[in-house]
């Protein structure tokens, strides 16, 4: 069985407070390496804090920015993959909510933007337009961003495209913990695919951040559910397991009938 091993970390940024969050990302990195993982996710807008929007023109980067390189270094330095989440300046002077794929020698090999807003997101943030499946050696990485589980679309795509797994960095909060919890093991059963789903702990404001990351393999057991602790937690994630051949969801599909989907 083919298998990776993932770190997940649940922490609190500082809303605002880049070097102290590039400071956590450090010492969970360190952790990561004594746990010789080859993955580490961090949830939704690590590096700055989720609430944001109001200070885009100072806080938001493009992966050439002072923050993302600092993470590149890291990356390379403990010679991790990471997955990180950032507000990303686009080519136009437009904000998005990304996530970047850092691999060991400090490259990105792929930044995806938040495609569903929530909610006061849709204020300050565009939405991305493209669904990422990412290769790497450790497997083709899918990446999604918290309100995105909520839509089977998504999951459904990243499969067909090939992913062998799904990262999912998310700042969700109160009272909306049991739709990420089930929303997430629903996506991996349904697609028969492993997720790591990354959320974070904290307040900001009037939001509180409710954690529970979890791995889930193929199946939908979880391998690693951290509900409220603060840490780093590491476990091995197979990315070919046995299945069930009676299910085969993707082959089963009937896409002739699907296309009315697309039309509402």
């Amino acid at each position: 069985m083919k298998a990776i091993k993932v770190s997940v970390a649940q922490l609190t940024p500082k809303l605002g407070d880049k070097q102290h969050n590039l400071q956590l990302i450090s010492d969970a990195m360190i952790e990561a390496k004594g746990d010789r993982a080859d993955l580490i996710v961090f949830p939704e807008l690590f590096l700055t804090g989720y609430s944001v929007g109001d200070d885009l023109d100072r806080m938001a980067e493009t992966e050439e920015g002072q923050g993302m390189t600092e993470i590149k270094k890291l990356c390379v330095e403990h010679g991790l993959y990471a997955v990180i989440s950032f507000p990303e300046k686009g080519e136009s002077g437009q904000f998005y909510i990304s996530s970047a794929l850092i691999d060991n020698n400090g490259d990105v090999l792929g930044i995806y933007r938040k495609t569903h807003l929530f909610d006061k997101e849709k204020v300050h943030f565009t939405p991305g337009s493209e669904f990422k499946v990412i290769e790497t050696p450790i497997g083709k990485m899918g990446l999604m961003i918290c309100f995105d589980v909520e839509f089977p679309e998504i999951a459904r795509s990243l499969k067909l495209q090939g992913a062998d797994f799904i990262v999912i960095v998310n700042a969700n909060m109160y009272p909306y913990e049991l739709h990420h919890h089930l929303f997430s093991r629903v996506r991996a059963m349904e697609n028969e695919i492993p997720v790591i789903i990354c959320n974070r702990l904290g307040v900001e404001g009037d939001l509180e951040f409710c954690g529970d990351s979890m791995v889930i393999d193929a199946t939908g057991n979880i391998l690693l559910e951290m509900k409220q602790a603060v840490g780093v937690r590491t476990v091995d994630m197979p990315i070919e397991q046995q299945l069930d051949p009676k299910m085969s969801y993707t082959a089963n599909r009937r896409a002739e009938l699907y296309s009315k989907l697309a039309k509402h």
